[in-house]
């Protein structure tokens, strides 16, 4: 998306030559540009970026229609991972959060995760996340999960700065739902009235 920039076709080319030899100076260098040329955009849709730009990555924490999830942005830039998604019900987001801290970690060091591989026996081990009940296997994100978290900030970030175009539903991205009456979530919405009807957790 450099092509929607109001700049130069050789500005274009640095840019586009900049991301594949120095990916994180290419963060640094579109960012500032974006926060001369475009800065109330920036600060709406941009606010995360010094934090990608500092640990390669930065966390995404909502809560939207009875559903809590929380996203990483920047692990496929930084780190060659899918980004990760974790969604619960019944969970605070910021609980969430913390367990996205939790294998964000293992991805710094070099460490695959892998879909379908359950990290739940691991995750009982914190003191956090000691009571989770079933399993904690992650699955691809897919068409249908558009509907269900929607993930704007992540489109917006790899088409500006990674020149990725990317389509409705193909996120490069891996999904732990926790909680869940049923998995995967059907297509079309929240599941507020389904997850309405599963017995609620305890306050963490």
């Amino acid at each position: 998306m450099i092509e929607t920039f109001d700049i130069s076709e050789s500005r274009k080319q640095y840019y586009r030559k900049l991301l594949l030899e120095n990916p994180a100076r290419n963060l640094v260098e579109r960012y500032s540009l974006f926060c001369t040329e475009y800065t109330e955009f920036t600060r709406k849709r941009f606010s995360y970026i010094p934090q990608v730009m500092q640990r390669g990555w930065a966390p995404i924490v909502l809560s939207d229609e009875g559903m809590n999830y929380a996203f990483t942005i920047g692990l496929e830039y930084s780190f060659g991972h899918p980004e990760i998604l974790i969604a619960s019900p019944h969970r605070p987001a910021k609980v969430l959060a913390k367990m996205l801290e939790w294998f964000v970690d293992r991805v710094e060091v070099g460490e695959q995760l892998k879909v379908r591989s359950d990290y739940a026996h691991e995750l009982r081990r914190q003191p956090e996340f000691y009571e989770l009940e079933g399993d904690a296997a992650f699955r691809i994100y897919e068409e249908s999960d558009a509907d269900n978290y929607p993930c704007g900030y992540l489109y917006s970030f790899y088409g500006y700065f990674a020149d990725r175009d990317l389509e409705i539903g193909r996120l490069p991205m891996m999904i732990l739902e926790l909680d869940f009456p049923i998995r995967p979530a059907p297509p079309g919405g929240r599941l507020s009235s389904l997850m309405s009807a599963a017995k609620p957790l305890p306050e963490l």
